[in-house]
């Protein structure tokens, strides 16, 4: 089961949302404190994302999906060398998850545009689950991580003498 063209802006805006919404989650959740890596790993995912679906660098889509990883995970590289955020799980991930990406996109465009191969087969199912998937553990990871490096106290809730608190 492969995502033919007419799900892709779908699919696409699927991803969008979740990235801005990993943003916007690590944003409010960031206020008030000093770490902001969250907040800067998710700005770049969403950038990259929506950058991908609206500036063309290359003429063919796969390679254009490609180059946006690299760039983004050369990015990541970047601004973590010159300690703009700190490294974490979730950066670690976000470039493992992002190299599978550029992986999985470059094989494919090799099937279709070097191979020639039109007939839909496994790799392609594989491929359409796999980087969508990615995806979306990739949001997972930019708030899952959020929590781990800025963990909030526990609220307890007593009625009575320690109201006040509260």
């Amino acid at each position: 089961m492969y995502i033919s063209e007419a799900l892709m802006d779908y699919v696409a805006a699927f991803s969008q949302w979740g990235f801005l919404m990993a943003f916007l989650f690590c944003l409010v959740s960031s206020i008030n404190k000093e770490n902001k890596t969250p907040v800067y790993l998710s700005a770049l995912m969403l950038c990259s994302y929506i950058f991908s679906s609206y500036i063309k660098l290359l003429e063919n889509l796969y390679l254009n999906w490609a180059l946006y990883d690299f760039i983004t995970i050369a990015a990541l590289l970047t601004l973590q060398y010159f300690d703009v955020f700190k490294r974490t799980k979730a950066f670690l991930f976000l470039v493992l998850a992002l190299t599978a990406n550029a992986v999985l996109t470059l094989l494919l465009y090799c099937d279709i545009y070097i191979l020639y191969n039109f007939e839909p087969w496994w790799y392609w199912s594989v491929y359409s689950i796999g980087v969508n998937v990615i995806d979306v553990l990739m949001m997972l990871s930019l708030v899952v991580n959020h929590r781990m490096v800025n963990p909030s106290q526990p609220v307890i809730l007593n009625r009575g003498e320690n109201d006040s608190k509260l």
